[in-house]
């Protein structure tokens, strides 16, 4: 079965194909009725949207992580399309703390001697 076997981190020859080329997104999780920066409900003008707390694009080009993991229900919240979306992403600082935290180590392709 295709997939990244629950790894969290791509393998060097995954993340310099997606050098090339992005991959899709596949987010299961069905909105929330609030959203998870300011508490509020989406509105016509401002409704909300699926945000990668990691960033998609930031989680694969910097830190070498599989889409399937930064798809995870637990990386992915609603926030309003406008101001809250960007404010929902972690810097990456913050990212890289909280992998720290969670016991992950960058793969050594993305470390630097």
């Amino acid at each position: 079965m295709p997939g990244f076997d629950g790894r969290v981190f791509l393998t060097q020859a995954e993340y310099e194909t997606y050098m090339r080329r992005m991959p899709v997104r596949y987010i299961k999780k069905k909105h929330s009725d609030v959203c998870a920066v300011c508490g509020r409900v989406g509105t016509a003008s401002n409704p909300l949207q699926h945000s990668h707390r990691i960033g998609f694009q930031q989680g694969i080009k910097k830190f070498g992580l599989t889409p399937d993991f930064l798809d995870e229900l637990s990386n992915v919240v609603s926030a309003h399309r406008t101001a809250c979306n960007a404010k929902a992403e972690l810097s990456d600082a913050e990212v890289l703390r909280w992998l720290a935290a969670n016991g992950h180590t960058l793969p050594d392709y993305l470390v630097t001697p």
